[in-house]
């Protein structure tokens, strides 16, 4: 007997939402960025739903690997680089792409036995810009002058960057003056060196005067800014990259809905308790549905009283304390509901952004932090094909 919460991965929204992306902002290239488990949603599902991508972009060695084993022939981008030895090696043998973005990282790789085999095999190293944000890059003087050297010994390269301020609602014109000088100088170096600058949050606002699903009250970025690559992330599993703007907004479609099941229901006389620390104290006799489901499978334990969650068609209020294992929710002024009643704590009837707005937090975080116990359950359009868990690709 399984237990009743799991995870359902609608690979069919994956293509429409990959697809309605391209149609919209009609890129060049599209990565379709995989890393933490393609957002919690399997890199199976990931295989499967973004097989029209022009490449897929992740951080971890391993699963690029994988990916390799698994069939993927298009590119493939490492966007934290490689850490040691054995990744130049197996970057080369398998021609994956793969970001440098500090010295120690060119040190390593033309330090390495394997640095004329990435020559030979055309891998990519694309050059990392700090655009403002002051995590991972060079500086702009130092970047461009390592991807001149690089390039003149014969290295096929790449430049990439990030925006710091992509969903915010003011205009970040320093950023974006850096990063267009960064193209415009590359570009000066090679034309045909191809720059990757926008993710979701940039490429919703790359084209949003032109198509109504991308108004807002940001103001647009450069269409230059597009070149060559754009890399959907969050976009891609139905979520929004901004506050306050649904996904469906958007034009977006849900893709994982977690749901469970109520294990039980407990009547709770007025001034009792519920849950650890009895932080909800019944204000009349209540009935609390317990469901299965807790901050052990990703549910967020910060979760306040009053959080939505769905069950048997109606919006409930979260009433007490999020346990590790499972929930407990006011379910008094329903009365229909009972024990084995379907309940969905996000999805199509109650979005992860919704969710993670109450919860104080994002829908990335809900989304990537679905722990392995939680069994997903890809939808295809002839069924269903079940993982037991989210590394079970390792």
């Amino acid at each position: 007997m399984a237990r009743p919460l799991r995870a359902i991965i609608d690979v069919t929204s994956m293509r429409t939402n990959l697809g309605f992306l391209r149609q919209q902002l009609k890129p060049q290239r599209v990565w379709a960025v995989v890393k933490a488990n393609a957002y919690g949603h399997s890199m199976k599902a990931a295989l499967l739903g973004f097989e029209q991508a022009d490449g897929l972009a992740l951080i971890e060695p391993e699963f690029a690997l994988w990916l390799r084993e698994q069939g993927w022939s298009k590119p493939i981008l490492l966007m934290e680089g490689v850490f040691d030895e054995a990744d130049v090696a197996n970057c080369a043998k398998a021609r994956i792409d793969f970001v440098v973005h500090d010295k120690w990282q060119l040190e390593l790789i033309e330090s390495s036995r394997s640095c004329a085999d990435l020559k030979n095999a055309g891998t990519r190293l694309w050059i990392k810009f700090n655009s403002g944000m002051n995590r991972l890059g060079f500086a702009a003087d130092e970047g461009l002058r390592q991807l001149e050297r690089l390039h003149r010994e014969g290295f096929s390269m790449g430049v990439i960057a990030h925006f710091a301020n992509a969903d915010a609602i003011e205009q970040d014109s320093r950023s974006e003056h850096t990063v267009l000088r960064v193209l415009r100088l590359a570009k000066a170096i090679d034309q045909h060196i191809p720059c990757s600058f926008s993710n979701s949050a940039a490429s919703h606002r790359l084209l949003q005067a032109a198509h109504k699903h991308w108004h807002s009250a940001r103001p647009n970025l450069p269409a230059a800014l597009a070149a060559d690559w754009l890399r959907f992330g969050i976009a891609l599993y139905g979520a929004s990259a901004f506050e306050k703007i649904d996904a469906r907004a958007l034009g977006l479609s849900p893709v994982m809905r977690l749901e469970s099941r109520v294990l039980s229901i407990q009547v709770v006389q007025a001034g009792e308790g519920v849950g650890y620390g009895g932080r909800f104290v019944a204000q009349r006799l209540s009935r609390i549905a317990v469901v299965a489901g807790g901050y052990a499978d990703g549910y967020p334990r910060q979760a306040t009283d009053g959080m939505p969650v769905w069950i048997a068609g109606q919006l409930c209020p979260l009433a007490g304390r999020v346990s590790m294992d499972m929930i407990t929710v006011d379910v008094t002024d329903h009365p229909s509901v009972r024990v084995g009643d379907e309940v969905e704590l996000w999805g199509d009837r109650l979005p992860v952004d919704q969710v993670a707005s109450a919860a104080g937090t994002i829908g990335y975080q809900l989304l990537s932090g679905l722990t392995e116990r939680v069994p997903r359950h890809l939808q295809l359009s002839q069924g269903f094909d079940e993982i037991d868990r989210p590394d079970a690709a390792l």
